[in-house]
């Protein structure tokens, strides 16, 4: 038994001796690198073949420190080793694009670089010049712009009232009346008594001017004596002057009695809206009642600024403003009143007018407001991202012949998203509005839009 587990041992040794031997020739490349299987044929990509790596450090060229490599798992680890190696690979097709015509590179925003034969896509402005203006922000209460208290003109009983608190009225409507039956009964008796008298006039002066013309006949023919003639044609004058005194006199009366009776009727001077009676109908008001009309045609801003501000606010100064909770409606004024005392915040009113022609804004409602301080000359203005910087230096980019001109510039005044600027530019010149962080100067642009950058109107 022992004899044979000798034997056996033997055979195993030489045949694992000779199996070593026959394999020395495949491995003269083994000090090389890491094996690589060779293909048959073309049926295998370089990626597909399985190669033995070191995962205990990263591959060349990641972005991986050892220290987060090694927090890594196995299978990321070898992720990031197949991906160098198939990096690493010529592609198959590699000479067919090397013989291909080379094209122009076209540099996208966020492609980084810039300059050399890049052709670079930008968006272009036509450089525009503009006045600046320089707004105070501050809030407000509206008011009406014209407030109208009507009065009764004398003292009475209240019989009508024709309108109620809201209302919308016209010039000439009737608000309310008093009670007129004495007055209306007064003037009834009067004119019955004008009358009577007006007819007892016209009588006499009908006598009067019959006797006068028989008279102007007789005397041409001696019948009668001159101063009979004469007579006659007092006697009709005086007729006619009597019958015209009354006449005046019952017009006369009349009218001041209808002027009272007009006293008692209280029409409205104005347009708008009832905003407050201060009686009610058979009540007995005086002078100091009321029918309250306010007309928010045109409506009225009330801001209170500081002291720093008011002298640099002047009279026809643009105001825009907006309601605070509707934002989307914008008003568009002028300041009509600015405080001369302050008050003990030591702020001053400043009263500002706007059209209101739908009555859609009410007084009481906060407003928003930008009230103009001061209107800059017109120069040329830029959007502020536009511009560009190199230590104390400001620059932008000016297109020319499909090429990134670089232009130096000094800023100004700025309001919102624009800025002025001086420099050797002209008006028209197309400015570079954006790309300009991936140009150099003369690099090839491609102006794929060109912009308008002036906005359409004052914005909060």
């Amino acid at each position: 038994m022992k004899s044979f587990r000798t034997l056996f041992v033997v055979i195993f040794i030489l045949i694992i001796s000779f199996t070593a031997c026959t394999k020395l020739p495949d491995q003269n490349t083994a000090d090389t690198g890491p094996a690589i299987p060779e293909k048959e044929g073309n049926s295998e990509s370089p990626a597909a073949v399985a190669v033995v790596v070191d995962l205990s450090s990263p591959p060349p060229g990641s972005n991986a420190t050892q220290d987060k490599w090694d927090t890594f798992t196995d299978e990321k680890k070898q992720e990031s080793w197949d991906k160098f190696l198939v990096d690493s690979v010529p592609s198959e097709t590699a000479p067919a694009a090397e013989a291909t015509a080379e094209e122009p590179e076209v540099k996208r925003p966020g492609s980084g670089g810039g300059g050399g034969s890049s052709i670079i896509p930008v968006v272009v402005g036509s450089l525009t010049s503009v006045e600046i203006d320089l707004y105070y922000y501050g809030l407000g209460e509206l008011v009406a712009g014209h407030e109208i208290r009507v009065n009764p003109e004398s003292s009475g009983t209240v019989a009508s009232l024709y309108v109620s608190e809201g209302d919308f009225v016209e010039i000439g409507d009737l608000l309310f009346s008093l009670d007129n039956n004495t007055l209306a009964k007064n003037i009834e008796r009067t004119s019955e008594k004008w009358d009577n008298d007006l007819e007892l006039a016209a009588i006499k002066l009908n006598e009067a001017r019959e006797y006068y013309e028989v008279t102007s006949s007789l005397f041409p023919k001696g019948l009668i004596s001159r101063s009979e003639s004469d007579k006659a044609q007092q006697t009709w004058e005086e007729a006619k002057l009597n019958y015209d005194k009354i006449q005046l006199g019952k017009t006369t009366e009349i009218e001041n009695l209808q002027e009272n009776l007009r006293a008692t009727l209280a029409i409205s001077p104005a347009r708008g809206f009832v905003s407050g009676i201060s009686f009610r109908i058979n009540e007995q008001v005086g002078a100091g009642d009321f029918v309250e009309i306010i007309d928010i045609e045109d409506i009225a801003i009330k801001v209170q600024v500081p002291e720093n501000v008011i002298t640099r606010i002047k009279n026809g100064s643009r105001v825009v403003a907006k309601q605070a909770s509707a934002p989307a409606h914008i008003l568009d004024g002028f300041v009509t009143g600015v405080g001369l005392k302050a008050d003990t915040n030591r702020t001053y009113e400043v009263t500002a007018e706007f059209d209101n022609p739908n009555q859609r804004l009410l007084p009481g409602m906060l407003m928003e407001a930008q009230i103009q301080m001061v209107r800059y000359s017109s120069n040329f203005v830029v959007p502020k991202e536009s511009i560009m910087t190199e230590g104390d230096n400001s620059y932008l980019f000016r297109i020319s012949a499909d090429k990134a001109e670089k232009v130096p510039v000094d800023t100004g005044q700025s309001r919102g998203p624009l800025i002025q600027i001086i420099g050797p530019v002209n008006l028209g010149d197309l400015i570079v509005l954006q790309g300009q962080s991936y140009l150099r100067d003369g690099s090839a642009v491609n102006v794929v839009e060109t912009r308008e950058y002036l906005p359409e109107r004052s914005e909060f």
